[in-house]
């Protein structure tokens, strides 16, 4: 059986890339960063210097740390809105009320999946519709 590490290649790629490449420059920066603070303290005792690149250390790792949190949190958030609104519409949906779509931002990932929704929506109000001026008619 052949393995697919992409089920999705448009989402998966650009997110494993971003990462892959945000790491990338973290290591580097990291790096950098002790490197400035070594060549900045080299007359101090070794006690200070120690605990200079202890406290170092922390704060570049407290810094990245957020900066990973924040950044999940608004990727996350492209994907779970959307979810939130499929799941919305399609509430609706169960109820007969095929009128709402679903509607996401430019940034939205699920595109696929709330456009073919939109048109079996589309589809089922038309029916519907169909269906109540035959009983009118009637």
């Amino acid at each position: 059986m052949r393995k697919f590490y992409y089920l999705k290649p448009n989402i998966q790629y650009s997110f494993t890339t971003f990462f892959a490449i945000l790491s990338a420059m973290e290591i580097v920066l990291f790096g950098l960063l002790l490197y400035i603070v070594e060549n900045l303290n080299i007359h101090r005792s070794y006690d200070v210097m120690l605990y200079i690149r202890f406290s170092i250390v922390l704060i570049i790792i407290l810094l990245f740390s957020g900066f990973n949190f924040w950044l999940g949190m608004r990727l996350s958030h492209r994907i779970v809105g959307p979810m939130i609104q499929i799941q919305r519409v399609l509430e609706r949906a169960i109820k007969n009320d095929y009128s709402s779509r679903i509607h996401l931002r430019n940034n939205d990932y699920l595109y696929e999946i709330a456009d073919k929704l939109n048109l079996l929506l589309e589809k089922l109000d038309q029916k519907s519709k169909k269906l109540q001026q035959d009983s009118n008619e009637e």
